[in-house]
């Protein structure tokens, strides 16, 4: 008796301290904790029935969610850091880690225990980003690329590259000062994020030079995009300084291809378009 009660204590204390939750098999929330209702703001009544993805974060992407769904429907533990969204439409970041409960052989639901980790997560992101403009900073997109280029080599899919650069960036510092040239380029990033695709990722590669990497993109598509991307820039009227352009340099992934040898070529066509009169792509 006296070993159920500090049982049932014991229970009580994971409860309120730790944030767990149990799906079925489709992903409804059967059973939540009490600090899990905390951490999101949700009660149990407005949880219960629903689908986890009530969740979810608009930003975060599809491809965890395949791997999660994948590791967990084999019957093995998927770990991992996700944003989740509060009852209130706050974002959240939580490490999470998720265990198959099985009936004898058969799977019939998941728990999943999580550890909101906001703070953490914020401080890695400001880690990876350019302060100026809110992109990827040169580390991160030189990681980032990396990674595709071993994506391309593992699955056999195209991978490219741009390279832009401003053009006479220096005359706005000269002419109007660098509190406008820095306005300049913070306008720049948002032009090409909205231009961008949800897979391409974009960072500041240094000064007024940018790295877009295009995954299963090949050269001629990578082109394309270039285009539109001059296209966009040179049309749009920036205050102060009007309208102004940025030559594009573009390439795709070879068998012997590494980082240093792609971004090579992208410079150097970036180089070309500078030379044959610079608000070119090549």
């Amino acid at each position: 008796m006296i070993t159920s009660i500090y049982f049932q204590q014991y229970l009580s204390i994971l409860e309120k301290y730790v944030s767990t939750s149990i799906t079925n098999t489709n992903g409804v929330i059967t059973y939540v904790s009490p600090a899990f209702c905390k951490m999101t703001g949700y009660t149990q009544k407005d949880l219960l029935g629903k689908k986890h993805t009530i969740l979810r974060h608009p930003d975060t992407s599809n491809e965890i969610y395949k791997d999660l769904w994948a590791t967990i429907m084999q019957g093995k533990p998927w770990h991992g850091r996700m944003r989740n969204c509060t009852k209130n439409k706050e974002s959240y970041w939580i490490d999470v880690h998720i265990e198959p409960i099985f009936n004898n052989e058969c799977i019939v639901g998941y728990q999943a225990i999580q550890q909101n980790i906001t703070n953490e997560a914020l401080f890695e992101t400001l880690a990876k980003i350019d302060a100026l403009t809110g992109l990827f900073n040169r580390y991160t997109i030189e990681e980032l690329t990396q990674l595709f280029i071993n994506e391309s080599r593992l699955y056999k899919k195209s991978f490219s590259v741009i390279m832009v650069d401003v053009d006479d960036f220096k005359q706005i510092n000269d002419n109007y000062g660098h509190q406008v040239g820095d306005e300049v380029l913070k306008k720049l990033s948002e032009i090409f994020q909205t231009l961008i695709r949800s897979n391409d990722r974009i960072g500041r590669w240094g000064g007024e030079e940018f790295l877009i990497l295009l995954p299963q993109t090949s050269y001629i598509q990578a082109k394309e995009m270039a285009e539109r991307l001059r296209i966009g820039l040179s049309s749009y009227k920036f205050d102060t300084i009007g309208y102004k352009t940025a030559s594009f340099g573009v390439a795709e992934i070879e068998a012997k291809d590494t980082i240093e040898s792609i971004i090579a070529k992208a410079d150097k066509a970036l180089y070309l378009s500078k030379e044959m009169g610079k608000n070119l792509v090549n």
